[in-house]
């Protein structure tokens, strides 16, 4: 009988069985209940043991047992069997001891070196309601992968038999891809698909560490992505997401190309669920709640200040309207500072005007920043057999993050009205684009070029299965951009659009 005790089990077999091994680090004995293996000859160390409560137990001998780990490693113990105990099986502190054995918590694993060889026993842990806690998942033996293929492989998880967990890669291992999968273990193992994208065969050693198994519990909801999706949950999935009822903000200006009803309803529902991503409130959003900080590393580069440039009447009104919305929405601020730089007008292509600053001068002394961004041809590619799209487009994309304080002199700009700074971070900054690409390559980490690319602050989500399936990769999409605080321009999103409607 497996008490809910609180002490570490080990994963261990024994003549086909897994009997519920404890590890005690306060027991002077190794003991159990249950007598197999063989006999040793003299006799036992002890003639009882103090059990729970103070209670003496007598012992009747002692007993070889050949134990096998998950990785079918011989672990050989010598125990004391008790009279009248039937499944306790306790390990003591001298078995670590004379092993010189480590006991991490962290990973759920007992190790130790015999034989040149390292032996690796897993253990699971429960917290006080009785649930499993994280396990580190090892490779049950050496495999071979075939080339551009994916393989099953059997992975070792200190786990009770039936209980389901979601397994997460957290080592690299080349060019070896690792799925996040949610697997039922059985007998201390687990299958995970694994991907070797390389163009020969390639092995990976065996009880190599591959990542973490987290136990399912009842808050969890894991929902199938596999072609065999339940269309009658989902709709039900979205409601809980979020407020389904308040109605969205210029739904009249969402354009939806999904033919079906029923898929035009989930692309609304998954909208009105993340209604807060693509409300509007002002003329400048809130800034990213990750903290992230626009700087301008300049060395020991001196203060410039520039002459303000001349302007029509009618450019001077647009520069002065302009000013007027950024300071009452927080984007820039009154300055006092040793830098000026000049005010420029650009037009855009839909004829409106952009303001913004010339830092010529500044940029040329600024350290560049020359973080990558996507390559076209490699988008084109990544492209090229997805049947859905969806175009999304952050609202004021650079001014949703904040200038490094110590850098904001730095932006200053003469108006009529005297000088002003920057808090949100301004166009036409040499660094910007990295700043901003670093960022969102952040916020979508292991979803670009599987489910999305992004371009600045342009997003594109693209899928190569159904409207049902589209819908929950959006939904990562938003959720991720949400969790960051980042605002989309509903105006401009385009939703389940075909090949051939891209804009």
């Amino acid at each position: 009988m497996e008490a809910s005790d609180g002490l570490p089990k080990a994963m261990m077999s024994v003549d086909s069985d897994r009997p519920p091994v404890k590890l005690e680090s306060g027991a002077r004995y190794s003991v159990a209940g249950t007598a197999r293996g063989k006999r040793l000859r003299g006799p036992a160390p002890v003639d009882f043991v103090e059990g729970i409560g103070g209670l003496l137990l007598d012992v009747v001998g002692v007993w070889s047992f050949d134990m096998r780990n998950a990785f079918v490693q011989r672990v050989e113990l010598a125990v004391c069997i008790i009279d009248g105990c039937t499944d306790e099986f306790l390990v003591d502190v001298d078995f670590m001891q004379q092993h010189k054995a480590t006991m991490d918590f962290a990973r759920n694993e007992v190790r130790y070196v015999e034989k040149n060889l390292n032996v690796v026993i897993l253990f699971r842990t429960e917290n006080c309601e009785g649930n499993a806690k994280v396990a580190a998942v090892r490779l049950v033996r050496r495999d071979r992968l075939a080339r551009n293929a994916v393989t099953p492989m059997q992975k070792a998880v200190a786990a009770p038999d039936g209980d389901e967990g979601i397994f997460v890669p957290t080592r690299r291992c080349g060019t070896v891809m690792l799925a996040v999968t949610v697997t039922k273990a059985k007998a201390g193992k687990t299958y995970v698909p694994v991907i070797n994208k390389r163009g020969d065969r390639t092995k990976l050693p065996a009880k190599k560490e591959l990542g973490m198994w987290t136990p399912m519990d009842d808050d969890m909801q894991a929902l199938k992505i596999n072609g065999q999706k339940d269309k009658k949950r989902l709709p039900e999935w979205l409601e809980t997401l979020g407020d389904s009822t308040t109605p969205l903000e210029n739904e009249d200006k969402v354009r939806i190309d999904t033919e079906g009803r029923d898929g035009r309803v989930l692309i609304l529902k998954l909208l009105l669920a993340y209604s807060k991503v693509s409300s509007n409130k002002g003329d400048c959003p809130s800034a990213t709640t990750l903290g992230v900080h626009h700087h301008i590393d300049m060395g020991d580069a001196a203060p410039i200040m520039m002459i303000r440039r001349r302007h029509a009447q009618k450019e001077d009104t647009i520069i002065e309207d302009n000013m007027k919305m950024m300071l009452n929405a927080g984007v820039i601020e009154e300055g006092n500072g040793a830098w000026d730089f000049p005010v420029v007008l650009v037009r855009k292509k839909d004829s409106e005007v952009r303001f913004c600053s010339g830092y010529r001068a500044l940029n040329t002394v600024t350290k560049k920043d020359v973080y990558p961004l996507p390559r076209i041809d490699e988008t084109l590619e990544t492209l090229g057999d997805a049947l859905l799209f969806t175009t999304l487009d952050l609202r004021a994309g650079y001014w949703q993050i904040r200038v490094a304080p110590e850098n904001r002199d730095k932006t200053a700009f003469t108006t009529k009205q005297g000088l002003y700074r920057f808090v949100r971070m301004p166009f036409r900054l040499m660094n910007a684009p990295s700043t901003f690409q670093r960022m969102m390559n952040g916020v979508l980490r292991g979803m670009t070029w599987t489910t999305c690319l992004v371009y600045l602050d342009d997003i594109m989500a693209y899928t190569r299965g159904d409207i049902e399936r589209h819908v929950l990769e959006l939904a990562t999409v938003l959720e991720m951009l949400s969790v960051a605080g980042l605002a989309l321009k509903i105006e401009e999103v385009c939703l389940c659009v075909t090949s051939n409607g891209i804009p």
